[in-house]
């Protein structure tokens, strides 16, 4: 009885504690009264603790009598989902290499046998998954993958390090030291410079129809391209007529005012950025020895280096080079909070389809006609 007593006042206190973070939720991101400094105030962030606390609590409860075949279970899920990745990752590699023959296929053998290691880790550890999980096991691990996502996103509260940098793409200048928002100087474990910076354009061209209002213009629409000419209702112009002149930054075409039209404009809009990329050049020890890497960073494909992210922001045109603005975050928790993220994308899933032990029903009680 104090024990039934006991589970009901938690749940109820973590029906509280949902519902305050919810509370809390909507007004950081309410669109008219809504402050985001609400996400990152003392509150949520004790709220956060308790709820983390909750659901390892509650994995606790409901992986009773199965502990530790819930625990050989999750960490055979986790073999078994490295074992996919060394597959997909060194596989990749072993094809690449491949397809460039001659010495390369040394590289793609050893390649190969790494991605062969990785599928025994999948067969392996994955009959010991099947074996051991059940439904009721992957709710206990949903509980424990909030709390594990919980404590990454604390670590990164307590110790992120964020900088903010912007390096000329002429490879001369290197930066070995950052400046935090907060004013602090953080020495980084690395010096990084960018020796060059290239930006891919949609090959394809668009144009635009401007009209003389007064001493402005205004956007009258855009021709459709056919071929080597240029469309609008019935009009037509021919592409290899628009001009090109060194106060307009753009090729154009000016057409005259009739009866019916004022001074048009025919302008080619500017090209639009289809993706960018910066060379970097970044030095640091290992071992007590120079190590030297030459990377590309991309927009979404940030490198890591020591611990540290370099992210790529933006950029901007110089005369001979360009300004390129890169994001440098030290997260500590990153790695706790995405193993979270995918164990709880994992235990939910599993909890959801994993097979269910069918429950034998009752005989039907035997009648005299039946045994006749």
């Amino acid at each position: 009885m104090r024990e039934r007593k006991l589970y009901s006042t938690l749940l109820s206190a973590t029906v509280m504690v949902l519902a305050a973070a919810c509370l809390l939720l909507l007004a950081g991101g309410f669109p008219l009264l809504g402050e985001p400094a609400v996400y990152r105030s003392g509150l949520m962030l004790a709220l956060g603790i308790v709820a983390a606390l909750l659901s390892l609590w509650g994995g606790w409860r409901i992986a009773a009598g199965k502990r530790p075949q819930l625990v050989v279970g999750l960490v055979s899920t986790f073999f078994t989902v490295a074992g996919a990745m060394v597959f997909w990752q060194y596989g990749g590699k072993a094809v690449s290499y491949a397809t460039l023959g001659g010495a390369m296929w040394f590289g793609a053998l050893a390649m190969a046998c790494t991605a062969v290691v990785g599928v025994l880790f999948c067969c392996i550890f994955g009959f010991f998954v099947w074996k051991l999980m059940q439904p009721r096991l992957w709710l206990a691990g949903v509980h424990w993958s909030l709390s594990l996502l919980a404590l990454g996103a604390y670590m990164d509260y307590c110790g992120e390090q964020t900088a903010t940098v912007q390096l000329p793409s002429n490879g001369r200048v290197s930066v070995a030291e950052v400046m935090t928002p907060e004013g602090d100087k953080v020495v980084l474990p690395f010096s990084l410079r960018v020796d060059s910076f290239s930006t891919a354009y949609y090959e394809e061209d668009t144009y635009s129809l401007y009209r003389q209002v007064g001493e402005g213009w205004e956007l009258v629409g855009s021709p459709v391209v056919e071929v080597d000419c240029l469309r609008y209702g019935d009009e037509l112009w021919a592409k290899e007529d628009l001009q090109l002149s060194p106060e307009m930054p753009q090729p154009y075409l000016l057409l005259p005012a009739t009866e019916e039209q004022p001074v048009r404009l025919l302008m080619r809009n500017p090209s639009v950025v289809k993706d960018y990329s910066a060379a970097c050049h970044i030095e640091t020890e290992h071992r007590g020895r120079r190590e030297v890497r030459n990377e590309v960073v991309r927009v979404n494909e940030p490198l890591e280096c020591k611990g540290w992210l370099i992210y790529l922001n933006s950029y901007t045109p110089m005369n001979r080079s360009t300004l390129v603005t890169l994001q440098l975050r030290r997260a500590p928790g990153r790695l706790a909070a995405l193993a979270g993220m995918v164990g709880l994308i994992i235990c939910t899933a599993c909890w959801c389809w994993w097979r269910r032990k069918e429950t034998p029903q009752a005989a039907e009680p035997s009648t005299p006609d039946s045994l006749a």
